[in-house]
């Protein structure tokens, strides 16, 4: 049985090729830019923009990836169980938000090493005692998966490997935000988030991002490469079908592509 079908590998081609043309457009409209690099362009100035313009679109295609993810999740979850990038307004007894802000310390100074089922159990506890004060934020989600049949829910982060310092704590209190809020909200499903990284740049070495570690357990709460896309597809395959796919279409348009970028190429 294939892990995505023909209708939904057409709408991930059709987000392929958006980033494809966009670039390819801009090799016409904007051919001098370059990374603005003295040094880089002192050394390489005649390939310089080539290297500019396959640096966006490697940036643009990550911010599609998660297009992409919806998509497939559509596919095998349902329509109506997946949301993807929506704000919520997340309202919290204030001793749940003071034990997700003495997680976050804990792990930021390095008092602690992340452990999903400790900070998810502290959660539940802190849930079931709750303060009489609440209070308020709105966070924006990646994506949300709800599987009736089974009575699960699922909130994720998508990043690429190398995320900002920055990124990383503030995506640890999104998710134990939105664990905490789904299990107020859903009492009757079994609750979990987590950290999605929709490629191990260190393959077929195990990833081992410092700046992701200190927060996330790879053993738990952190769902990586090929087992990430697999958990969306419900499907072993997934991965390697969409893989594929990529493949396929770099292929059908070599020349295209080669044509496009080649008079970015100062011979």
């Amino acid at each position: 049985m294939i892990a995505i079908s023909k209708k939904t590998k057409e709408k991930i081609t059709e987000q392929i090729q958006i980033v494809v043309n966009k670039y390819l457009e801009k090799a016409d409209t904007k051919p001098k830019a370059n990374s603005a690099n003295p040094f880089v362009m002192a050394l390489l100035k005649d390939f310089d923009p080539l290297m500019h313009r396959i640096h966006g679109l490697k940036t643009s295609l990550g911010c599609e990836m998660e297009k992409i993810a919806e998509i497939i999740a559509i596919e095998s979850w349902g329509k109506n169980n997946v949301r993807r990038k929506f704000r919520e307004n997340v309202t919290l007894p204030s001793n749940v938000y003071q034990i997700i802000d003495s997680i976050i310390d804990d792990l930021s100074n390095a008092r602690t090493l992340s452990h999903y089922e400790n900070e998810k159990n502290k959660i539940l506890n802190a849930i079931k005692k709750p303060s009489t004060q609440f209070l308020s934020h709105t966070y924006e989600f990646d994506l949300e998966l709800k599987d009736n049949t089974n009575n699960e829910i699922y909130c994720l982060e998508m990043k690429g490997p190398d995320p900002n310092t920055t990124e990383v704590p503030g995506a640890k209190r999104r998710l134990l935000a939105a664990l905490a809020n789904n299990v107020l909200q859903h009492r009757d499903y079994e609750v979990n988030s987590l950290l999605a990284i929709y490629y191990n740049n260190k393959f077929p070495k195990p990833y081992k991002n410092a700046k992701v570690l200190y927060y996330f357990n790879p053993e738990q709460g952190l769902i990586i490469h090929d087992s990430f896309w697999n958990f969306i597809g419900k499907n072993d395959a997934t991965f390697i079908e969409l893989l594929n796919l990529f493949e396929d279409y770099g292929n059908k348009n070599k020349k295209r592509i080669w044509d496009g970028f080649s008079k970015l190429i100062k011979l």
